[in-house]
């Protein structure tokens, strides 16, 4: 299953949606590309209502093209990875094709590699033929295990600042991860982490086992990789029509009888009263005062919080 991917270059941030002040990274930022439009200027980070960075539907950012800093298409992102219990993109998969004679293998190139442009079509990854043919690769029906060593192995060898790191260089306990070949199972996995385009679909049920949607979409902060909301539909559950609910990524819980469900514990009343809008009228999703709005109603701490600023600061941001 492949969804549609896009990003930016030239700012060391990719981006989704809307526009917001993007944070930088060690990792520097790819030479501007020949050929592809620039990455619109940074915001300031002391914008008080943007989210650090531009959003994105997670729908809208895999099948799109990988080009060069020359502007010449060189691959697709075929995949996203998400660190579930971290809440972040981890990484991008990327194929190549017959690109300079690396095959048909897949690439897991971490988030902050892969930058976006002004052409939502297309990103732009500053990788080089001697990089690809000594880079980590995998089949598509043999897909690593995403435990630690290996994430260590990828970030190492792209240079990139690990998104579970933090200032002082520390890292987060590892929690446990899925077995070796689950990536490949069709079903979002109570730990560890997770292919989207298994996560957007999964069935969503309320604490007694009913089902009340599922997943339609996940909409991440692409100046430092975090979900910010995951998007449900809820068909015709309690008359609620057809109207589209983000809710914070943490306010939903993994079901205890059924690794491919997720559980939203919210009172039938909260949920009748939960703003919701039109599947063809997209709010802004970077806009902090509607985020914080639908944080507060969840009962979930945004993680924009100034209680958060010092973790975010070291944490993988780009």
């Amino acid at each position: 299953m492949h969804l549609n991917w896009t990003a930016a270059a030239a700012a060391a941030t990719l981006s989704l949606f809307t526009a917001g002040p993007a944070q930088s990274q060690s990792a520097p930022a790819p030479t501007k590309p020949q050929g592809v439009p620039p990455a619109a200027p940074a915001d300031k980070h002391d914008a008080p209502n943007e989210i650090k960075g531009r959003v994105r539907r997670v729908t809208k950012l895999v099948d799109c093209d990988v080009k060069n800093p020359k502007g010449e298409k060189i691959g697709e992102i075929e995949e996203l990875v998400l660190d579930k219990d971290a809440g972040f993109v981890a990484y991008a998969v990327v194929s190549f094709g017959g690109f300079l004679g690396v095959g048909e293998k897949l690439f897991a190139i971490p988030f902050s590699k892969v930058v976006r442009t002004d052409d939502d079509t297309c990103v732009v990854a500053d990788l080089t033929k001697a990089q690809l043919e000594k880079a980590p690769t995998f089949a598509n029906d043999a897909w690593p295990t995403f435990d630690r060593a290996y994430s260590s192995t990828l970030h190492d060898y792209y240079k990139a600042t690990p998104y579970w790191a933090d200032g002082s260089g520390a890292t987060h306990p590892d929690t446990a991860r899925i077995s070796k070949d689950a990536l490949d199972k069709d079903r979002l996995h109570a730990r560890g982490m997770c292919r989207s385009s298994k996560t957007i679909g999964s069935d969503v049920e309320d604490g007694s086992g009913k089902n009340l949607g599922n997943i339609d979409d996940i909409v991440i902060d692409d100046g430092t990789g975090r979900i910010v909301y995951v998007v449900l539909s809820f068909g015709g559950f309690l008359g609620m029509g057809d109207k589209l609910f983000a809710l914070p990524w943490q306010s939903l819980k993994p079901s205890a009888k059924d690794d491919d469900k997720m559980v939203l514990e919210v009172q039938k009343d909260r949920l009748q009263a939960a703003p919701g809008f039109d599947k063809k009228n997209w709010p802004d999703m970077a806009d902090r005062r509607w985020g914080l709005d639908i944080y507060k109603y969840y009962g979930e701490e945004p993680y924009w919080a100034p209680s958060k600023d010092k973790h975010e600061s070291g944490s993988g941001s780009r």
